[in-house]
């Protein structure tokens, strides 16, 4: 057994998925600022009394210190520090989901190292805004967080012109049609054209919430609370979308903390939930 010292790695990281291993151990799926995807094992991270234990948490920013040899696919977490927890303020139901709805995204819909750059600042940004939501802003700013997903990976659909002729969209032209299949969004005359395209209407008011969406920045204020049936589109069109064009999607599983209880709708309930459950 080799009594050299292993090489030791030390960055920021999102923890995306935990899992029990052992008696009291846990492995811990990472997305680092410095190392891309990483899979640590936290010795006796279960314990109470143990330090480990506030490090791997899903949706919490940190700073780690881990093993990196080479050829290993699980690293030992040797220790770090919490920089961040979305939920320490303000743990609401929709904040819960909507975090562990995000780090599911990433933790499952993997682009590759060719993908990963710019990954990390996004999934920061996001927590950060998420951090300082107004209740009921929440749905939003994780609707900003699947589109700017979908364009860091060269996926984002076409909002500003037709995805079928690159006609520019007008806002006030009606008849359009959110196409998955296409790309994006289908002109009126494209849509009459094309007579068996797939997709779902979408109203104006629809669309110009997904522009908006589409182009905050990273820095912009978390999004005013959208109007329930704009909300309600926007999460199908973009659950449809995913599925159709990121390679092992599904409805995060974490969005069924919002589905409708069975006397009635809830205020907060993801629309993508309700589909998937009325489907």
């Amino acid at each position: 057994m080799s009594l050299l010292p292993q090489p030791v790695a030390s960055s920021d990281a999102l923890v995306l998925r935990t899992w029990p291993t052992g008696e009291t151990s846990v492995i811990a799926s990472l997305l680092s600022r410095d190392c891309g995807y990483v899979r640590v094992i936290a010795k006796s991270a279960r314990g109470p009394r143990s330090a480990l234990r506030p490090l791997v948490q899903p949706g919490r920013l940190v700073n780690l210190e881990f093993t990196q040899v080479p050829d290993r696919t699980l690293q030992y977490l040797r220790g770090g520090s919490l920089l961040l927890d979305p939920l320490a303020r303000s743990g609401s139901l929709e904040k819960s989901a909507f975090l562990l709805a995000a780090v599911e995204l990433v933790d499952r819909c993997r682009p590759g190292e060719a993908g990963e750059e710019g990954l990390f600042a996004l999934c920061e940004d996001f927590l950060r805004m998420l951090c300082c939501a107004p209740a009921g802003g929440e749905a939003g700013l994780f609707y900003a967080f699947e589109l700017a997903l979908l364009a860091q990976q060269g996926m984002a659909p076409a909002l500003a012109s037709c995805a079928a002729c690159g006609a520019p969209l007008a806002a006030e032209e009606g008849g359009l049609l959110f196409s998955p299949a296409a790309g994006g969004v289908v002109c009126r005359r494209c849509r009459a054209a094309r007579g068996g395209e797939t997709g779902r209407s979408l109203d104006r008011e629809t669309w110009r919430a997904l522009c908006a969406l589409a182009a905050r920045g990273p820095a912009e204020p978390a999004p005013a609370p959208l109007p329930r049936p704009v909300a309600r589109e926007l999460g199908i069109l973009l659950h449809r979308f995913l599925g159709y064009h990121l390679p092992g999607y599904r409805l995060p599983a974490a969005l069924d903390l919002l589905r409708p209880p069975a006397a009635g709708p809830s205020a907060g309930q993801d629309p993508a939930a309700e589909e998937e459950m009325s489907s």
